[in-house]
């Protein structure tokens, strides 16, 4: 008995870890966020790498990679604030992890954006994709 409450124990904290670190940090609707797209008061933008999106993006994303903005960010945020002309800006990764501190990157720069979370969780929602750009 006391074995398998060590084993209760462990699996409680890895998941509290796992949630902590690895969660996905969606601020807002997925079904909205695309109609504010099609009603051309959005864009998305994907952060994750070209090995990621082998699979698909959704559909009218901007793709600007974590690690090209990280090289440098002041073009890259130069160019999504380009693109956005003041239109909302959706971010989205894998998990919603890399879309957060893109969202920090922009804060940084005062350009406001919203954090999706992660690709799956949008196609749940059954939101259009496209292949690569």
């Amino acid at each position: 008995m006391k074995k398998i409450s060590n084993y209760l124990f462990l699996g409680f904290i890895f998941y509290m870890i796992f949630s902590l670190f690895f969660k996905n940090s969606a601020e807002a609707d997925p079904k909205l966020s695309y109609e504010d797209y099609l009603a051309g008061k959005a864009i998305f933008i994907d952060v994750r790498e070209e090995d990621e999106i082998r699979n698909g993006m959704i559909k009218g994303a901007f793709w600007f990679p974590l690690s090209k903005i990280e090289e440098n960010k002041i073009s890259v945020i130069s160019k999504i604030k380009e693109v956005s002309q003041g239109k909302k800006i959706y971010i989205y990764c894998r998990s919603g992890n890399r879309s957060g501190k893109v969202k920090d990157y922009l804060a940084n720069s005062n350009i406001e954006s919203i954090n999706l979370g992660g690709y799956s969780t949008l196609l749940e929602k059954n939101l259009p994709t496209q292949s690569r750009p």
